[in-house]
């Protein structure tokens, strides 16, 4: 029988808050929770398919390797670790030849893998459990049409993250040129370079080889938009309205045919941040949230709580050191450190605990617990 997500990963205290209206009152204030949070569609189903198969009595004998992190939170690779799943890294899936054989098992992530690595894991002729997100292949179809239609593609995104780096294997796999922009501030750099007119400009010098293989501006000036899928959604919309303003003042009022754009930012995203959104309007004291460092949409709820007031990211109740002191991530630095009066003296306080669409609920559930110890002295 296959897991039961919901099970593994339950807090008997998060649901109790839930069924309280996301609410749970203590002696010295409340803790809050969003409408929507926690596990999407897509983590819950890969994870549901690698534990259905370690669970298979047809799986005995047989070695999972796993192609990078299934998801991006530690508390869930963990898990599958102790099943006995080999986690690889990057050296070793350049390296895979030498890892697997036919008689074992290749787990592609939610995120996906580049075509380089499915086609050798086919040539060594292992088994393969694929457990790609929907949104993710979505996108990859979305921009794969794009550029047989003759548009060059621009990514919202990290041009490192896992999802982005597979994303544009794909794209260079059909002859497209694309670059990504990983922020505001890069959209604006491309949009000045199309408004200028200087087309020779190489977009892979001005922004790296990384964000993109674009030689010069001319793959670009029939453009295709998408935003990898955990990006904030409203930002997404802020870089298509840049790029319109940019063609516009390039082309005219007929720009409109060089242009194509895809919301492809996941509907769980969007509802997640939507609902921290309304919570952090709430008139919360400070916000928790609760997340893998390296979780793409957990650092973006991070960023809308903190623009709204004081916000700690964790990755779990362990960041929590004491009332006085704790140890939470860090943007500048992008690592994590420590940081002393965070919590506020006065009572009552409203503390909102945002968790992101990898985050465990018994792992939410027991920084709930150590926010309620806290606020019960």
């Amino acid at each position: 029988m296959g897991m039961n997500v919901h099970q593994t990963f339950r807090s008997e205290i998060v649901d109790r808050i839930k069924a309280a209206g996301g609410r749970w009152k203590l002696p010295g204030g409340e803790l809050v929770l969003p409408e929507v949070f926690g596990f999407c569609r897509g983590v819950t189903g890969a994870i549901a398919l690698l534990d259905r198969a370690l669970n298979k009595e047809s799986a005995a004998g047989t070695r999972f390797f796993l192609l990078g992190q299934i998801i991006h939170n530690p508390w869930v690779n963990e898990y599958f670790r102790g099943r006995g799943v080999v986690m690889l890294d990057g050296p070793s899936i350049a390296d895979l030849d030498s890892h697997l054989s036919p008689g074992d098992c290749g787990v592609i992530p939610a995120f996906g893998v580049t075509l380089d690595i499915e086609t050798r894991l086919k040539a060594i002729g292992c088994k393969i459990l694929d457990t790609t997100c929907g949104d993710v292949r979505r996108l990859w179809a979305w921009a794969r049409h794009a550029v047989q239609e003759g548009f060059g593609v621009l990514i919202f995104g990290r041009a490192m993250h896992d999802e982005t780096v597979v994303t544009k294997s794909r794209l260079e796999a059909v002859g497209g040129r694309y670059l990504v922009v990983g922020d505001l501030e890069e959209a604006k750099r491309f949009c000045d370079l199309v408004a200028g007119g200087d087309d020779s400009v190489s977009p892979r010098e001005r922004f790296g080889r990384h964000a993109s293989n674009a030689d010069s501006m001319a793959p670009l000036l029939r453009l295709a938009q998408v935003s990898q899928t955990t990006m904030l959604y409203d930002e997404t919309m802020e870089v298509r309205r840049l790029v319109n303003e940019a063609f516009k003042s390039r082309f005219g009022k007929n720009c409109t045919a060089r242009l194509a754009f895809q919301p492809t930012v996941c509907k769980a995203t969007q509802q997640r941040q939507s609902a921290a959104l309304e919570l952090c309007r709430s008139r919360c004291d400070l916000i928790v949230v609760v997340g893998g460092f390296g979780s793409s949409n957990t650092t973006h709820l991070h960023e809308l709580a903190r623009q709204r007031g004081p916000a700690w990211f964790i990755e779990d109740a362990g960041g929590i050191v004491s009332a006085e002191l704790i140890r939470a991530y860090d943007p500048e630095t992008k690592q994590s450190c420590e940081f002393s009066g965070w919590l506020p003296d006065r009572r009552p306080l409203t503390v909102g605990v945002l968790a992101g669409a990898s985050s465990p609920e018994n792992v939410i559930g027991e920084v709930l617990h150590r926010l309620a110890d806290l606020l019960s002295k």
